[in-house]
């Protein structure tokens, strides 16, 4: 039988369970198993955060210590980090273990938080829907992570780690060709999908033809004369793309088009007011992207803002050195 090793993620607030997550860590360890925990960082900012992503990504189970403090919060979500934890350990579909310490308001002042609310919603959100196994004293604690271990393993066996000399050839064999189908299977999967989202589109408008763009000049005066230039779809791209290699906001993608009609419609008299029309502005984005050209993306932020951006795409880019180029005037 393959001497499987697992890579277990062990999270609680620090200070006020430093010895219970020593004992944890060493049984777990003793158990021939492999322990991760706020040992190696300490979760106290978002990058640090990040971090902690990548190795729960890399661990089979979960275990979660609660006592009687909240943690550090996250000033970004309002958060603790020790509840971002869990919150991705179940995103991630992690079997977790949950140990709530049996009676808070009987804690020590010192092992506990003034206002309660907070970890008392963490500990109805981390009880609902799974079975969470009370503590009161270390020992009973030690035991419960001990039998909870070793009965989720039997019951959701994970993928764990195996040393080399144990592993069966043909086993290995036989699984690498089944991560090979399923990896040639999902990368189906995901161009079809690519192409539902992004149907072609027939009868577009190649780079030659010509399209209207409707403006109006803001005289000093304060009067507002309507007019239009036309350009090729080459003219506008050449012109704008350059500046769209790095993302750019919309606004600034808006400017753009008015430094392209103010060079085409007055190039001696960069000071002059042009307002385009925001309908051609959209619709020349629109065929940008439908020809394959530029791609946008939303951006959304905690405070609620929401920001479009839009930059080249690889076939972008490589049509932009196409056009923009100098070609040898060499004749041979």
């Amino acid at each position: 039988m393959q001497n499987k090793k697992y890579q277990i993620f062990v999270s609680s607030t620090y200070e006020d369970l430093k010895e219970e997550r020593k004992a944890i860590i060493e049984n777990i360890s003793t158990m021939g198993h492999l322990p991760v925990g706020m040992e190696l960082f300490v979760a106290s900012d978002d990058e640090q955060f990040e971090y902690i992503k990548k190795v729960i990504d890399n661990c089979d189970y979960y275990v979660l210590v609660l006592g009687g403090r909240y943690g550090t919060v996250s000033p970004r979500t309002g958060k603790s980090y020790t509840e971002m934890e869990y919150d991705y350990a179940i995103e991630k579909g992690l079997p977790v273990l949950a140990f709530p310490y049996a009676n808070i308001e009987q804690l020590p002042e010192k092992l506990k938080d003034k206002d309660l609310s907070q970890i008392k919603k963490f500990y109805e959100k981390a009880s609902n829907g799974r079975m969470c196994t009370l503590w009161d004293n270390k020992e009973k604690l030690l035991s419960n992570v001990i039998i909870s271990l070793t009965k989720i393993f039997a019951e959701k066996p994970q993928r764990g780690w195996i040393r080399p000399d144990e592993v069966d050839n043909t086993t290995l064999l036989a699984e690498m060709n089944n991560l090979r189908k399923e990896n040639q299977t999902l990368k189906e999967e995901v161009e079809n999908y690519k192409k539902s989202l992004t149907p072609e589109i027939e009868n577009l408008a190649d780079m030659d033809e010509k399209f209207k763009i409707n403006f109006q000049i803001a005289q000093s005066s304060g009067y507002i004369r309507p007019n239009y230039m036309n350009f090729t779809w080459n003219e506008i791209y050449s012109n704008v793309a350059p500046y769209i290699i790095s993302p750019t906001k919309f606004p600034d993608f808006v400017d753009l088009i008015k430094t392209f009609i103010i060079k085409k419609y007055t190039p001696n008299n960069p000071t002059t007011i042009i307002i385009p029309e925001m309908n051609d502005v959209q619709t020349i984005k629109i065929q940008l992207e439908a020809l394959r050209l530029i791609k946008i993306e939303m951006m959304n932020y905690p405070d609620g803002q929401v920001d479009e951006w839009i930059s080249l795409t690889v076939k972008g880019n490589a049509y932009l050195k196409q056009v923009k180029t100098v070609k040898s005037q060499k004749i041979f």
